[in-house]
């Protein structure tokens, strides 16, 4: 007979079978096993690391723990240690982009920095040590009771499922989905996942409860039991495989026999089965085994056989005898360290002890590891279980805890550390200090409460300098939060705190109060301050750039040149100091200016702020500069990209909690505008609706009622449409420049649609003023194109001066409706035969671009003008996508696929899908042909 966890489970073997063939032939595969406590997951996985073993793959295991919930990257270390234990496997391991995991199992670690947050450079250095791993070979990553996994491994794990396209990488992890996990969301997002596998082993029936009774206790065949006796057994345990093997035992201890006259026996045992069979065990052993897996279960599995003696105050010569006993009674494992033989049965010696003496017991196991210079984050672990006493040994630990936490890019367990600190309290002069760290740490995976601790922060600093530095943090913390006035507010009071000769950080504080009015706080009226910086010098310090970067996005909305504004933003970010003190925000802010502004700087300035996200580490730059780059792929015309780049930022910010305020915004709203213009009008509406207005003045408001507007332009709906154009104009009146939201061309499309064409054209002559004032060549052609549309016959020559101004520029996007335009302007105009080539043309520009809405436009015109689509799709160097020609550009200079995909940040497969597409395209069949299909013009 099989073991009892491993009765009636054929299907469930079967499913890791084929998991395991899939990932041994070169194929990803995610597979989550679901279920209770004792169902029979861990035997399943232990079969799994068997199986996969068997076909070659290299197995890395580890399993989370109660205890250790709070360790961050523990289960990360589980898996991957035992590789890097070799140095020459480790230098190999840890080689290229993987380089940025080293932190997390302190190798080469550099001081701390305190710009820095390392949360996203550990994610993707794992994703590329896992890459390193697997290019030697197919690799099984093995993780038991995945919901008491840290919440640092958890994201990792999530993060590596995301991208394991082409890597031969089997993750296999069992979970309890009823248990609460330290990050629930993460955890219900890897089980949704389409791609993830989902196993859950059932109840075994009766009939297999059946046989393990009459193999345990009738000691005959199945026959013998009987089946009133077999009946009430499975539903006592519910046909859980580990509660029915311990209730079997608890009855075998009773001399119970499988028949009828023992029915109250099992009404009597079966509810607490698992707990009492297990403390039965117990009770029958010496008082040294006893302490011992007490000691056990309070330092938790894996700890060392000597720490638990010494926590026990069991003398060596007694050890040895009282481990063996705890193996007989089937408590521990025959393992080098201590090791229950499952979670259920940790949990009833553990619940057995006194809450007290758990407490009392905790303390002295942090003492004891502390003693033998255990890092700080395994001493403060069992610090999280003792009361609050005023220890000041207590807060010196939880900050060393702490601070190694943040450094490797754990910032839950950083949190949970300082708030322990913070509980203890700290002496005096110490609690500004533990408050502003906590609230630092807490921006990154709280913004409420990051908020509430930074207030408290502010309070209790009294230098200036410290106190100016909490009121930026705290600013940020409230604009991202959704309190503007009460940041702008902030910084005033702040500013007017600080010494005389402190000029850079004022600006830095009046930048903050200013940037709150694009978020929907403050007078607008105030923006006329930043007026006299417009021509003034850039200052070197932090604080003078991030003013400029305001000044930049000002004059942009107020009327300024295009040109003048870009420059102004260049100066703010040359040099990285910008993009140091600050990146998600005023960094951000002159970034999207230069795109704005169509710079050739723009795409450039983008991909080095996304490699400088990468280095820095921080997830919340990376998920703004994912934002932003995506507004400016959409805006420049790779849409494939844009989508890929807005989704990607709105996972991220969601994943560090700021999902429900601005950023979900913003995102949803190039969500739709990408999907809109991709040709999905029905996806467009459904993630534009996953959001909603703010009903306030913000920038994040302004997008979305942008993006309503076009989207109902797009369906048809022009009455609809008339009033939230009417709403934009009037609730951001301010901003004059229609250089991102031109509500006039839009209100003027509908309006002709509705007979109002005088109007119509009225708005659009005002509109190309303003566009012409601005000088950008996307924002001039659109309005000239709508323009030339609504005129109709008189509106070839604008229509032609659209397709001549944004030809060669960065709105490639915009070209190719301009070139669209100008077709079926052609053809309206009975002008057929000269309408047909560059309604060609627009098709494969907007083919190019992947706007598939505008390729059904021009192909729909191409046919009304008698005229067919070319039979081969576009070629050549210029119908690249701009991704696609960044990875041949490098595949050209020599990169390989993995020095390409380290580059871009990209996963190998992603590279070589644009690879495919670029040898498509340019008529070639490998990367040696590469450089002169490029040369080709």
């Amino acid at each position: 007979m099989p073991p009892p966890l491993l009765l009636e489970r054929e299907d469930e073997i079967a499913a890791l079978d084929a998991a395991i063939r899939s990932v041994a032939d070169g194929e990803a595969c995610v597979l989550l096993l679901e279920g209770p406590a004792g169902i029979g997951k861990t035997g399943l996985l232990a079969a799994a690391r068997r199986g996969a073993a068997d076909a070659g793959l290299r197995v890395l295991a580890a399993h989370g723990g109660a205890l250790e919930r709070t360790f961050p990257f523990g289960v990360v270390r589980q898996l991957f240690e035992p590789v890097l234990a070799d140095p020459a496997a480790q230098a190999r391991a840890l080689s290229g982009a993987a380089a940025a995991a080293r932190e997390v199992f302190d190798i080469v670690v550099e001081p701390a920095d305190s710009a820095r947050d390392p949360s996203f450079a550990a994610l993707h250095g794992l994703y590329w040590l896992t890459a390193n791993l697997a290019a030697d070979g197919p690799l099984a990553v093995v993780v038991d009771d995945l919901h008491w996994c840290d919440a640092a491994s958890l994201r990792f794990l999530a993060y590596l499922a995301r991208r394991l396209d082409g890597l031969p990488v089997l993750v296999a992890a069992a979970v309890r989905p009823a248990e609460r996990a330290v990050d629930a969301a993460v955890l219900g997002e890897l089980a949704a996942d389409p791609s993830t596998v989902s196993v859950r082993p059932r109840p075994l029936s009766e009939a297999a409860t059946a046989a393990l009774l009459g193999a345990q206790l009738g000691g005959a065949a199945e026959g013998a039991t009987d089946p009133a006796f077999t009946a009430a057994c499975h539903a006592a345990t519910g046909g859980n495989p580990l509660l029915l093997h311990e209730l079997v035992r608890a009855l075998a201890a009773e001399g119970a026999r499988p028949d009828a006259s023992h029915l109250r026996m099992v009404a009597d045992v079966g509810p607490r089965a698992a707990a009492r069979s297990v403390l039965v065990r117990l009770a029958r052993l010496p008082d040294v085994a006893v302490r011992t897996a007490r000691a056990a279960a309070v330092l938790g599995d894996g700890a060392d056989l000597s720490l638990v003696a010494d926590l026990a105050g069991v003398g060596e010569e007694r050890r040895g005898p009282a481990v063996d006993a705890l193996v007989r009674a089937e408590i521990l494992r025959a393992e080098p360290l201590a090791e229950f033989v499952h979670p259920l049965v940790r949990d009833a010696v553990y619940q057995d002890v006194t809450p007290v003496a758990r407490a009392q017991a905790h303390a002295r196991a942090a003492r004891l590891l502390a003693a033998r210079y255990a890092p700080a984050e395994q001493v403060a672990v069992h610090l999280l279980a003792v009361p609050p006493r005023g220890d000041g040994w207590v807060v010196d630990t939880a900050l060393q805890a702490a601070r190694t936490a943040a450094r490797r890019g754990a910032a839950d367990s950083a949190v949970e550390h300082l708030r322990r600190a913070l509980a203890e309290p700290p002496p005096g002069p110490l609690r500004a200090d533990v408050l502003r760290e906590l609230g630092r740490a807490e921006l990154l995976i709280s913004g409420p409460d990051a908020v509430a601790h930074l207030r408290q922060a502010y309070d209790a600093v009294v230098e200036p300098g410290r106190r100016a530095e909490v009121a930026q943090l705290l600013g940020r913390g409230l604009l991202f939060t959704g309190d503007p006035a009460a940041a702008a507010e902030l910084a005033r009071r702040a500013a007017d705190r600080l010494p005389p000769d402190d000029d850079d950080g004022r600006a830095a504080l009046l930048a903050l109060e200013l940037m709150a009015v694009f978020f929907g706080g403050g007078n607008p009226a105030g923006l006329a301050r930043l007026a006299p910086y417009r021509t003034r010098p850039v200052g070197d310090g932090p604080g003078a750039r991030m003013l400029a970067a305001v000044v930049g996005q000002e004059w942009a909305y107020a009327g300024g040149p295009g040109d003048r504004c870009a420059e102004l933003s260049l100066r703010a970010l040359a040099g990285g100091r910008l993009l140091a003190a600050d990146f998600a925000l005023l960094g951000m802010t002159a970034l999207v200016t230069l795109v704005l502004a169509d710079s050739d700087a723009a795409p450039d300035a983008m991909d080095a702020a996304l490699g400088e996200a990468h280095r820095r580490g921080s997830l919340l730059d990376k998920a703004a500069v994912s934002l932003w780059r995506g507004f400016g792929l959409l805006r420049g015309g790779d849409l494939t990209e844009a989508e890929r780049s807005v989704r990607g930022g709105l996972d991220e910010f969601v994943r560090w909690g700021f999902g429900d305020v601005a950023a979900h915004v913003h995102g949803a709203a190039f969500l739709s505008a990408v999907l809109r213009e991709r040709g999905d009008l029905t996806g467009a509406r459904r993630a534009l609706e996953r959001s909603r207005d703010p009903g306030d003045g913000s920038e994040a408001a302004r997008y979305w009622c942008h993006a309503e507007l076009e989207l109902l332009v797009a369906e048809g709906r022009f009455a609809e449409a008339l009033p939230v154009a009417d709403d934009l104009a009037h609730r951001f009146g301010f901003l004059r420049h229609p250089i991102d939201t031109p509500w006039r061309s839009l209100k003027a499309v509908a309006l002709d649609a509705l007979g109002h064409r005088e109007e119509a054209l009225a708005l659009l002559a005002d509109e190309l003023a303003l566009a012409r004032a601005w000088g950008a060549p996307g924002t001039v052609a659109r309005t000239l194109r709508a323009l030339g549309t609504l005129r109709r016959d008189r509106g070839l020559d604008d229509l032609r001066e659209a397709v001549e101004t944004a030809d060669g520029s960065p709105a490639r996007l915009e070209h190719a409706r301009a070139v669209a335009a100008l077709g079926a302007g052609l053809r309206r105009a009975g002008r057929v035969r000269e309408a047909r080539e560059p309604l060609r043309r627009a098709v494969e520009l907007a083919q190019a671009c992947s706007a598939g809405g505008l390729v059904e436009q021009a192909r729909a015109e191409l046919h009304a003008a008698g005229g067919r689509a070319r039979t081969t799709a576009s070629t050549g160097p210029g119908s690249l996508t701009a991704s696609e020609r960044r990875v041949v550009d490098l595949a050209a200079r020599g990169a390989t696929n993995r020095d390409i995909a380290q580059a871009l940040f990209v996963t190998p497969k992603t590279v070589e899908l644009h690879l495919s597409h670029a040898y498509r395209k340019l008529g070639i069949s490998s990367r040696h042909q590469l450089a002169a299909a490029l040369a080709a013009v």
